[in-house]
């Protein structure tokens, strides 16, 4: 008889645990959908539905039924044990999943705005390196140009420089010129002959006298 006992418990146990192994896990919703009544009884008529996560507008409450309006505007009665001031799991998962996409949706705009960012700011550090290259080679042609303008500069005074030499030394050639101009002038040349006549004729006539003279007294 013990054995019997025995077998029956141990099949038992066996069909136990096979239904437990062939036993699948499942989860209950927490969406909840109440009937609105025409009165504070289950057996009043159903005037509408609404879920978990609508709001609504209470009118009067008590512990088990609450008068409330809809958003749809229809009034009726639901369970009280069933309204509460804070949205429930299911709603406010929702929430966060809609913030989580609205702060996705930022982010990668960001991103994007970040790259087009960079790419500007790769642009600008272009354009101001060759603004610096230009910048360098006006520079060196600045420098040059002063160099140049400085010999030119240079070459202008020593022309000044020569030019005025160049006047000085024609002023004294023209100053040297004009006596002897004066001289070979037909008027001037007539009277500096004549003059010149005056002189040789006293001198002969100097010359003739003293030797008249001379013989007279050798005589």
């Amino acid at each position: 008889m013990r054995r019997i006992v025995v077998c029956m418990l141990i099949c038992a146990a066996g069909l136990l645990n096979a239904a437990a192994a062939a036993a699948e896990t499942a989860y209950i919703t927490d969406t909840i959908r109440l009937s609105v009544r025409s009165g504070p009884a289950n057996d009043q008529k159903s005037l509408g539905l609404v879920e978990s996560g609508q709001t609504v507008d209470i009118l009067k409450s008590s512990d088990e039924w609450s008068l409330i309006r809809t958003p749809s505007g229809i009034e009726g009665y639901v369970l009280s044990r069933y309204l509460t001031n804070q949205p429930p799991a299911k709603s406010r998962f929702d929430q966060v999943q809609e913030k989580n996409k609205t702060l996705t949706a930022q982010a990668a705009g960001l991103v994007e705005e970040t790259a087009r960012l960079k790419a500007d700011n790769e642009k600008l550090a272009a354009a101001v390196a060759a603004g610096q290259r230009e910048l360098a080679a006006l520079k060196n042609e600045f420098e040059a140009f002063k160099k140049d303008a400085a010999e030119v500069t240079e070459l202008k005074a020593k022309y000044h420089r020569l030019e005025t030499e160049l006047t000085e030394k024609q002023e004294k050639i023209t100053q040297l010129e004009n006596p002897a101009n004066d001289i070979l002038n037909p008027n001037n040349l007539y009277w500096f002959l004549a003059g010149a006549g005056v002189l040789l004729a006293g001198f002969l006539t100097g010359f003739s006298v003293k030797r008249q003279r001379r013989w007279s007294s050798l005589g």
